[in-house]
Protein backbone atom coordinates (compact mmCIF):
# COMPACT_ATOMS: atom_id res chain seq x y z
CA UNK A 1 0.00 0.00 0.00
CA UNK A 2 1.46 3.36 -1.03
CA UNK A 3 1.89 6.03 1.60
CA UNK A 4 0.08 9.32 1.34
CA UNK A 5 1.95 12.12 -0.42
CA UNK A 6 4.04 14.23 1.95
CA UNK A 7 2.25 17.26 0.54
CA UNK A 8 -0.23 16.54 3.35
CA UNK A 9 2.39 17.61 5.86
CA UNK A 10 3.14 20.75 3.86
CA UNK A 11 -0.53 21.59 3.76
CA UNK A 12 -0.80 21.15 7.50
CA UNK A 13 2.18 23.40 7.99
CA UNK A 14 0.54 26.02 5.82
CA UNK A 15 -2.27 26.20 8.34
CA UNK A 16 0.04 26.45 11.33
CA UNK A 17 2.39 29.06 12.75
CA UNK A 18 5.69 27.18 12.54
CA UNK A 19 8.19 27.85 15.30
CA UNK A 20 11.84 28.53 14.51
CA UNK A 21 13.93 25.40 14.08
CA UNK A 22 17.11 27.13 15.22
CA UNK A 23 16.94 25.60 18.69
CA UNK A 24 16.25 22.06 19.83
CA UNK A 25 13.37 23.06 22.09
CA UNK A 26 11.24 26.13 22.68
CA UNK A 27 9.31 27.44 25.64
CA UNK A 28 5.85 27.08 24.16
CA UNK A 29 3.42 29.94 24.27
CA UNK A 30 -0.09 29.16 23.10
CA UNK A 31 -0.91 30.70 19.75
CA UNK A 32 -3.79 32.99 18.95
CA UNK A 33 -7.08 31.28 19.81
CA UNK A 34 -8.97 29.39 17.15
CA UNK A 35 -12.27 30.87 15.96
CA UNK A 36 -14.93 30.60 18.65
CA UNK A 37 -18.14 28.65 18.07
CA UNK A 38 -20.97 30.67 16.61
CA UNK A 39 -23.08 32.51 19.19
CA UNK A 40 -26.09 30.44 18.14
CA UNK A 41 -24.51 27.28 19.56
CA UNK A 42 -23.27 27.32 23.12
CA UNK A 43 -20.43 24.99 24.03
CA UNK A 44 -21.68 22.39 26.56
CA UNK A 45 -20.11 22.41 30.00
CA UNK A 46 -17.24 19.88 30.25
CA UNK A 47 -18.06 16.38 31.42
CA UNK A 48 -14.34 15.79 31.99
CA UNK A 49 -13.05 18.56 34.30
CA UNK A 50 -9.98 20.30 32.94
CA UNK A 51 -6.92 21.61 34.79
CA UNK A 52 -6.28 25.36 34.91
CA UNK A 53 -4.42 26.70 31.88
CA UNK A 54 -3.28 30.30 31.44
CA UNK A 55 -2.48 30.20 27.73
CA UNK A 56 1.21 29.33 28.10
CA UNK A 57 2.61 25.80 28.07
CA UNK A 58 4.96 25.29 30.99
CA UNK A 59 7.19 22.63 29.44
CA UNK A 60 9.77 23.06 26.65
CA UNK A 61 8.63 21.60 23.32
CA UNK A 62 10.30 21.02 19.95
CA UNK A 63 9.71 23.44 17.08
CA UNK A 64 6.42 22.66 15.36
CA UNK A 65 6.45 20.12 12.53
CA UNK A 66 10.11 19.28 12.89
CA UNK A 67 11.18 15.83 14.03
CA UNK A 68 11.51 16.01 17.79
CA UNK A 69 15.10 16.38 18.98
CA UNK A 70 16.43 13.59 21.17
CA UNK A 71 19.30 15.38 22.98
CA UNK A 72 17.17 16.83 25.77
CA UNK A 73 16.86 15.91 29.46
CA UNK A 74 13.20 14.98 28.98
CA UNK A 75 13.95 12.50 26.22
CA UNK A 76 16.82 11.03 28.21
CA UNK A 77 14.47 10.44 31.13
CA UNK A 78 11.79 8.90 28.91
CA UNK A 79 14.29 6.51 27.35
CA UNK A 80 15.49 5.39 30.80
CA UNK A 81 11.93 4.32 31.61
CA UNK A 82 11.80 1.86 28.68
CA UNK A 83 13.16 -1.65 28.31
CA UNK A 84 14.72 -1.23 24.88
CA UNK A 85 15.97 -4.82 24.86
CA UNK A 86 12.32 -5.89 24.43
CA UNK A 87 11.95 -3.84 21.24
CA UNK A 88 12.39 -5.86 18.01
CA UNK A 89 15.53 -4.91 16.12
CA UNK A 90 14.40 -3.92 12.64
CA UNK A 91 16.13 -1.27 10.53
CA UNK A 92 14.91 2.29 10.09
CA UNK A 93 13.16 2.55 6.71
CA UNK A 94 14.43 5.28 4.35
CA UNK A 95 11.71 7.21 2.53
CA UNK A 96 11.63 9.13 -0.72
CA UNK A 97 10.63 12.78 -1.00
CA UNK A 98 7.30 11.53 -2.34
CA UNK A 99 6.54 9.73 0.90
CA UNK A 100 7.18 6.09 -0.05
CA UNK A 101 9.81 3.63 1.21
CA UNK A 102 12.96 3.98 -0.90
CA UNK A 103 13.35 0.22 -1.18
CA UNK A 104 10.22 -1.63 -0.03
CA UNK A 105 11.70 -4.99 -1.04
CA UNK A 106 14.36 -4.53 1.63
CA UNK A 107 11.77 -4.47 4.41
CA UNK A 108 11.95 -7.85 6.20
CA UNK A 109 8.78 -9.92 6.02
CA UNK A 110 8.80 -10.54 9.75
CA UNK A 111 8.77 -6.78 10.39
CA UNK A 112 5.01 -6.98 9.76
CA UNK A 113 4.95 -3.63 7.95
CA UNK A 114 1.29 -2.62 7.52
CA UNK A 115 1.82 -0.09 4.74
CA UNK A 116 3.57 -2.63 2.54
CA UNK A 117 1.80 -5.90 3.39
CA UNK A 118 -1.30 -4.96 5.45
CA UNK A 119 0.21 -7.09 8.21
CA UNK A 120 -1.61 -6.76 11.54
CA UNK A 121 -0.05 -7.54 14.92
CA UNK A 122 -2.42 -6.64 17.75
CA UNK A 123 -3.46 -3.43 15.95
CA UNK A 124 -7.11 -2.42 16.17
CA UNK A 125 -8.52 -2.13 12.65
CA UNK A 126 -12.27 -2.84 13.03
CA UNK A 127 -15.17 -2.56 15.44
CA UNK A 128 -17.79 -5.25 16.09
CA UNK A 129 -20.54 -5.83 13.56
CA UNK A 130 -22.99 -2.94 13.41
CA UNK A 131 -20.56 -0.46 14.98
CA UNK A 132 -18.69 2.40 13.29
CA UNK A 133 -15.51 3.62 14.96
CA UNK A 134 -15.63 7.37 14.33
CA UNK A 135 -12.13 8.83 14.03
CA UNK A 136 -10.62 12.09 12.84
CA UNK A 137 -6.90 12.67 12.28
CA UNK A 138 -4.50 15.61 12.24
CA UNK A 139 -6.28 17.96 14.61
CA UNK A 140 -6.75 20.19 16.29
CA UNK A 141 -6.88 22.75 13.46
CA UNK A 142 -8.53 26.09 12.81
CA UNK A 143 -11.45 24.13 11.34
CA UNK A 144 -11.96 21.77 14.27
CA UNK A 145 -14.51 23.91 16.13
CA UNK A 146 -16.94 23.47 13.23
CA UNK A 147 -16.64 19.69 13.48
CA UNK A 148 -17.03 19.75 17.26
CA UNK A 149 -20.17 21.91 16.91
CA UNK A 150 -21.66 19.26 14.61
CA UNK A 151 -20.73 16.43 16.98
CA UNK A 152 -22.24 18.29 19.94
CA UNK A 153 -25.62 18.56 18.24
CA UNK A 154 -26.24 14.82 18.75
CA UNK A 155 -23.89 14.30 21.69
CA UNK A 156 -21.69 12.30 19.34
CA UNK A 157 -18.28 11.26 20.64
CA UNK A 158 -15.31 10.40 18.44
CA UNK A 159 -11.66 9.43 18.65
CA UNK A 160 -9.43 12.38 17.78
CA UNK A 161 -5.85 11.58 16.80
CA UNK A 162 -3.94 14.74 17.65
CA UNK A 163 -0.65 15.99 16.21
CA UNK A 164 1.42 17.46 19.03
CA UNK A 165 2.44 20.51 17.01
CA UNK A 166 -1.23 21.29 16.38
CA UNK A 167 -2.09 20.94 20.07
CA UNK A 168 0.23 23.86 20.80
CA UNK A 169 -1.17 25.92 17.94
CA UNK A 170 -4.89 25.27 18.50
CA UNK A 171 -5.06 24.62 22.22
CA UNK A 172 -8.56 26.06 22.75
CA UNK A 173 -10.11 23.54 20.34
CA UNK A 174 -8.14 20.75 22.02
CA UNK A 175 -9.36 21.70 25.50
CA UNK A 176 -12.92 21.81 24.27
CA UNK A 177 -12.66 18.30 22.82
CA UNK A 178 -10.98 16.96 25.95
CA UNK A 179 -13.69 18.34 28.20
CA UNK A 180 -16.46 17.13 25.91
CA UNK A 181 -15.49 13.50 26.49
CA UNK A 182 -14.06 12.70 23.08
CA UNK A 183 -11.32 10.11 23.15
CA UNK A 184 -8.05 11.98 22.63
CA UNK A 185 -5.21 9.96 21.12
CA UNK A 186 -1.70 10.55 19.77
CA UNK A 187 -0.69 11.03 16.12
CA UNK A 188 3.01 11.96 16.68
CA UNK A 189 4.56 15.39 17.03
CA UNK A 190 5.45 16.14 13.41
CA UNK A 191 3.50 13.65 11.25
CA UNK A 192 6.50 11.88 9.75
CA UNK A 193 6.31 8.17 8.81
CA UNK A 194 6.95 6.21 11.98
CA UNK A 195 9.30 3.62 10.51
CA UNK A 196 11.51 6.42 9.11
CA UNK A 197 12.34 7.50 12.67
CA UNK A 198 14.97 6.09 14.99
CA UNK A 199 13.83 4.54 18.25
CA UNK A 200 14.85 7.69 20.10
CA UNK A 201 13.06 9.99 17.65
CA UNK A 202 9.85 7.99 17.79
CA UNK A 203 9.83 7.98 21.58
CA UNK A 204 10.35 11.75 21.58
CA UNK A 205 7.53 12.26 19.04
CA UNK A 206 5.08 10.29 21.17
CA UNK A 207 6.10 11.61 24.55
CA UNK A 208 6.17 15.30 23.63
CA UNK A 209 2.66 14.99 22.19
CA UNK A 210 1.54 13.08 25.25
CA UNK A 211 3.08 15.74 27.51
CA UNK A 212 1.28 18.59 25.72
CA UNK A 213 -2.07 16.82 26.03
CA UNK A 214 -1.44 16.07 29.69
CA UNK A 215 -0.53 19.68 30.43
CA UNK A 216 -3.57 21.01 28.57
CA UNK A 217 -6.22 18.43 29.46
CA UNK A 218 -5.02 16.66 32.58
CA UNK A 219 -4.81 13.13 31.20
CA UNK A 220 -2.40 10.88 29.31
CA UNK A 221 -3.57 9.06 26.15
CA UNK A 222 -2.81 5.39 25.56
CA UNK A 223 -4.02 5.05 21.96
CA UNK A 224 -1.96 5.89 18.88
CA UNK A 225 -2.51 6.04 15.13
CA UNK A 226 0.58 6.01 12.90
CA UNK A 227 0.72 8.74 10.26
CA UNK A 228 0.01 7.17 6.87
CA UNK A 229 -0.65 3.90 8.71
CA UNK A 230 3.11 3.41 8.72
CA UNK A 231 3.92 0.85 11.40
CA UNK A 232 6.03 -2.27 11.85
CA UNK A 233 7.01 -4.53 14.73
CA UNK A 234 9.81 -2.21 15.87
CA UNK A 235 7.34 0.65 16.25
CA UNK A 236 4.81 -1.68 17.89
CA UNK A 237 7.48 -2.74 20.38
CA UNK A 238 8.20 0.87 21.28
CA UNK A 239 4.47 1.54 21.67
CA UNK A 240 4.12 -1.46 23.97
CA UNK A 241 6.94 -0.16 26.14
CA UNK A 242 5.18 3.23 26.37
CA UNK A 243 1.81 1.66 27.15
CA UNK A 244 0.07 2.38 23.83
CA UNK A 245 -2.41 0.54 21.63
CA UNK A 246 -2.15 1.13 17.88
CA UNK A 247 -5.24 1.87 15.79
CA UNK A 248 -5.33 1.71 12.01
CA UNK A 249 -8.46 1.47 9.83
CA UNK A 250 -10.29 -0.78 7.40
CA UNK A 251 -12.03 1.98 5.39
CA UNK A 252 -10.44 5.14 3.97
CA UNK A 253 -12.35 8.17 2.69
CA UNK A 254 -9.18 9.54 1.08
CA UNK A 255 -10.51 12.93 2.15
CA UNK A 256 -6.93 14.09 2.65
CA UNK A 257 -6.74 14.29 -1.14
CA UNK A 258 -9.33 17.08 -1.23
CA UNK A 259 -8.10 20.63 -1.87
CA UNK A 260 -5.66 21.95 -0.88
CA UNK A 261 -4.13 18.48 -0.46
CA UNK A 262 -5.18 17.17 -3.87
CA UNK A 263 -7.95 17.00 -6.47
CA UNK A 264 -10.45 14.67 -4.83
CA UNK A 265 -13.98 16.12 -4.82
CA UNK A 266 -16.73 16.15 -2.23
CA UNK A 267 -18.81 14.02 -4.61
CA UNK A 268 -16.11 11.34 -4.65
CA UNK A 269 -15.96 11.25 -0.86
CA UNK A 270 -19.75 11.06 -0.70
CA UNK A 271 -19.66 8.21 -3.20
CA UNK A 272 -17.35 6.23 -0.92
CA UNK A 273 -19.87 6.59 1.91
CA UNK A 274 -22.67 5.61 -0.51
CA UNK A 275 -20.89 2.35 -1.30
CA UNK A 276 -20.20 1.48 2.34
CA UNK A 277 -23.76 2.25 3.40
CA UNK A 278 -25.19 0.17 0.56
CA UNK A 279 -22.99 -2.77 1.62
CA UNK A 280 -23.81 -2.43 5.32
CA UNK A 281 -26.61 -5.05 5.40
CA UNK A 282 -24.08 -7.67 4.30
CA UNK A 283 -21.31 -6.58 6.68
CA UNK A 284 -19.74 -9.30 8.79
CA UNK A 285 -17.77 -6.80 10.90
CA UNK A 286 -18.02 -3.20 11.95
CA UNK A 287 -15.60 -0.58 10.71
CA UNK A 288 -13.03 2.03 11.65
CA UNK A 289 -12.81 4.75 9.03
CA UNK A 290 -10.07 7.24 8.28
CA UNK A 291 -11.30 10.85 8.19
CA UNK A 292 -9.56 14.14 8.89
CA UNK A 293 -10.22 17.48 10.61
CA UNK A 294 -7.39 18.89 8.53
CA UNK A 295 -8.97 21.20 5.92
CA UNK A 296 -12.23 23.05 5.51
CA UNK A 297 -13.17 20.52 2.83
CA UNK A 298 -12.48 17.48 5.02
CA UNK A 299 -14.51 18.97 7.87
CA UNK A 300 -17.37 19.79 5.49
CA UNK A 301 -17.37 16.20 4.22
CA UNK A 302 -17.30 14.82 7.76
CA UNK A 303 -20.22 16.99 8.86
CA UNK A 304 -22.28 16.20 5.77
CA UNK A 305 -21.90 12.44 6.11
CA UNK A 306 -22.17 12.11 9.89
CA UNK A 307 -26.00 11.80 9.95
CA UNK A 308 -25.84 9.03 7.36
CA UNK A 309 -23.36 7.08 9.47
CA UNK A 310 -25.52 7.50 12.56
CA UNK A 311 -28.53 6.16 10.68
CA UNK A 312 -26.63 3.08 9.48
CA UNK A 313 -24.31 2.11 12.34
CA UNK A 314 -23.88 2.67 16.06
CA UNK A 315 -21.26 5.40 15.88
CA UNK A 316 -18.74 5.78 18.71
CA UNK A 317 -15.06 6.23 19.60
CA UNK A 318 -12.66 3.34 19.14
CA UNK A 319 -12.23 2.88 22.89
CA UNK A 320 -16.01 2.46 23.20
CA UNK A 321 -16.24 -0.12 20.43
CA UNK A 322 -13.56 -2.27 22.08
CA UNK A 323 -15.15 -1.74 25.52
CA UNK A 324 -12.18 0.02 27.05
CA UNK A 325 -13.48 2.41 29.75
CA UNK A 326 -9.98 3.68 30.54
CA UNK A 327 -8.23 4.93 27.39
CA UNK A 328 -6.02 7.17 29.55
CA UNK A 329 -3.33 6.30 32.09
CA UNK A 330 -5.36 8.10 34.74
CA UNK A 331 -7.90 5.38 35.55
CA UNK A 332 -10.09 7.67 37.59
CA UNK A 333 -11.21 9.05 34.21
CA UNK A 334 -13.78 6.87 32.46
CA UNK A 335 -15.18 7.14 28.95
CA UNK A 336 -18.43 5.49 27.93
CA UNK A 337 -18.39 2.00 26.39
CA UNK A 338 -20.89 -0.37 24.84
CA UNK A 339 -20.99 -2.60 27.91
CA UNK A 340 -22.12 -0.01 30.43
CA UNK A 341 -19.29 2.28 31.54
CA UNK A 342 -20.20 5.95 31.90
CA UNK A 343 -18.07 8.97 31.12
CA UNK A 344 -16.72 11.20 33.83
CA UNK A 345 -14.20 11.49 36.65
CA UNK A 346 -14.58 9.23 39.65
CA UNK A 347 -12.43 9.83 42.70
CA UNK A 348 -14.89 7.94 44.90
CA UNK A 349 -14.84 4.15 44.46
CA UNK A 350 -18.50 3.97 45.51
CA UNK A 351 -19.90 6.23 42.80
CA UNK A 352 -19.60 6.98 39.09
CA UNK A 353 -20.17 10.38 37.53
CA UNK A 354 -20.70 11.29 33.93
CA UNK A 355 -22.82 10.70 30.88
CA UNK A 356 -24.01 7.30 29.73
CA UNK A 357 -23.83 7.84 25.99
CA UNK A 358 -21.06 6.53 23.77
CA UNK A 359 -22.20 9.02 21.17
CA UNK A 360 -24.93 9.83 18.72
CA UNK A 361 -28.64 9.96 19.33
CA UNK A 362 -28.95 6.30 18.32
CA UNK A 363 -26.55 4.87 20.95
CA UNK A 364 -27.39 4.92 24.64
CA UNK A 365 -25.48 2.90 27.20
CA UNK A 366 -27.14 2.02 30.54
CA UNK A 367 -25.41 3.03 33.74
CA UNK A 368 -23.62 0.35 35.69
CA UNK A 369 -25.86 -1.36 38.26
CA UNK A 370 -25.39 -0.02 41.76
CA UNK A 371 -23.49 3.05 40.55
CA UNK A 372 -24.64 6.62 41.03
CA UNK A 373 -24.99 8.60 37.79
CA UNK A 374 -24.77 12.33 38.36
CA UNK A 375 -24.56 13.45 34.75
CA UNK A 376 -27.11 16.19 35.23
CA UNK A 377 -25.08 17.89 37.92
CA UNK A 378 -22.02 18.03 35.69
CA UNK A 379 -23.76 20.40 33.31
CA UNK A 380 -23.25 23.30 35.70
CA UNK A 381 -20.14 25.40 35.28
CA UNK A 382 -19.70 25.82 39.03
CA UNK A 383 -19.31 22.11 39.78
CA UNK A 384 -17.09 21.62 36.74
CA UNK A 385 -14.74 24.25 38.10
CA UNK A 386 -14.79 22.68 41.58
CA UNK A 387 -14.04 19.23 40.18
CA UNK A 388 -11.18 20.65 38.11
CA UNK A 389 -9.58 22.03 41.25
CA UNK A 390 -10.02 18.71 43.08
CA UNK A 391 -8.50 16.72 40.19
CA UNK A 392 -5.54 19.05 39.98
CA UNK A 393 -4.97 18.82 43.74
CA UNK A 394 -5.07 15.04 43.68
CA UNK A 395 -2.67 14.89 40.75
CA UNK A 396 -0.03 16.64 42.88
CA UNK A 397 -0.32 14.34 45.89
Amino acid sequence: MLLKDLSLICAVIAFSSVASAATATTKAKAAAPAPSPSPSQAVPAPIIPLPPFNGTFANPYPPQFTIAATNTPLVAQWLKELNMTAVPNFPVVPFTAGGDPSNPKAIPADACDWTETNCINKDIIQCPKGVWGLTYDDGPTEFSEQLYNALDKTDQKATLFYIGSNVLQNWQAARRACGAGHQIAVHTWSHHPSTSLTNEQFVAEIKYTELAIKELCGFTPTYFRPPYGDIDNRIRGLLTQMGYTSVIWDLDTNDWMMAPGGQRTMAQVDQAFDQWIAAAPKDTTGHICLEHELYQNTVDAAIANLPRLQQTWKTMPVSACVNDPHPYKEHNITLATMNGAVAGVNNNPNSTTGTNTTGGSNTTVPTTAGKKNTAATLTTAGLSTLLAVVVMALSHL
